[in-house]
């Protein structure tokens, strides 16, 4: 935090930028301006802006509906973090973590909403984003231009996070949660660190494919948090991890809840259970045998006892003594 300045605060919820997101936004602008695109860079980049802080406040929004608290936003180089609380059952992480790829598709909605309101009509190659982002005059104006770059820009700033499920992208922390109903926490974090090593690597190399700069960190950044999970594991120190901390987005934690047992499993725990209720039955008759055999014992003498009888009070002997049961 001390290399980051406050922007301005809203609903309570104060909003920071780090000095490295302010140096790359004017190395941006520079070289708008040197390129004679110094319009279309700084509109698209407060599109972009105004998309991030829609995605994070739905986050705070979220967490505050589940009663937990939001005091703050960092914007930085790779998006934006919201850091709040909430009750940490994974069940209100899920709604926290979800909400946010929810808010982005919403934001295009409402981009799409504007774009054919102004009398534009729908074309699938909207989404293609291998299309481009710029229609000429004939086609569109310069508004509706930046309403498709609104649009694109939350779709795939929701499917990104949606979709990847990689640890600390929103995705990662909804299987985190998920994970975490059905296998408990230190699992989930274990199964969740597994997944997201392959996807940082595959982030980086194809950054490194395609030039770009901001896949390769964010590659980067999924691995780091990845190895530190995985090393905290290791070292029985779950709750130091930083996305699981009192700094993180999300404060708390779920309880630890034990894994499903197999199918295996359950199978010989049933022939257990049917061969501990088959050895008390046998229990209760033979000592109901026992007492008639003693009855008659104290009423007629010891020889009276048949050898089915003296067989009886046998088992019962061995049985009391520890013996084959």
């Amino acid at each position: 935090m001390s290399w980051t300045f406050p922007l301005f605060r809203l609903f309570g919820i104060q909003v920071r930028m780090h000095w490295t997101l302010a140096i790359l936004l004017v190395g941006q602008l520079i070289q708008g301006y040197m390129g004679q695109s110094l319009r279309w860079r700084a509109v698209t980049m407060g599109i972009l802006f105004v998309s991030i802080l829609f995605h994070e406040f739905a986050h705070c929004w979220m967490a505050r509906r589940r009663g937990g608290h939001a005091e703050e936003i960092l914007l930085w180089p790779l998006g934006g973090l919201a850091y709040v609380g909430h009750s940490g059952s994974p069940r209100d992480e899920l709604r926290v973590a979800g909400i946010g790829p929810i808010s982005s598709f919403l934001f295009g909605g409402l981009c799409v909403g504007a774009l054919l309101a102004s009398g534009v009509r729908w074309e699938w190659e909207y989404l293609n984003p291998f299309e481009s982002w710029w229609y000429p005059p004939p086609l569109m104006n310069e508004a509706q231009n930046f309403l498709i770059h609104g649009f694109r820009l939350n779709v795939y700033l929701g499917l990104f996070n949606l979709l990847l499920p990689a640890y600390p992208l929103d995705g990662g922390r909804v299987l985190f949660a998920f994970l975490t109903l059905r296998h408990g926490r230190r699992r989930a974090a274990e199964l969740t660190s597994m997944i997201a090593i392959p996807i940082g690597i595959a982030l980086a190399v194809w950054g490194v494919a395609q030039s770009e700069l901001y896949l390769i960190l964010i590659g980067a950044w999924v691995l780091i948090e990845s190895f530190q999970l995985r090393w905290l594991l290791k070292m029985g120190e779950i709750e130091a991890h930083p996305g699981f901390g009192h700094v993180s987005e999300f404060e708390y934690l779920p309880e630890e809840r034990p894994s499903r047992k197999g199918w295996f499993t359950r199978w010989r725990e049933r022939r257990a259970a049917r061969r501990e209720a088959r050895r008390l039955a046998e229990e209760v008759m033979l000592r109901e045998r026992v007492d008639l055999v003693l009855d008659k014992v104290s009423r007629e003498g010891i020889g009276s006892l048949t050898s089915e009888e003296r067989r009886v009070l046998e088992e019962a002997s061995r049985r009391s003594r520890g013996g084959v049961r």
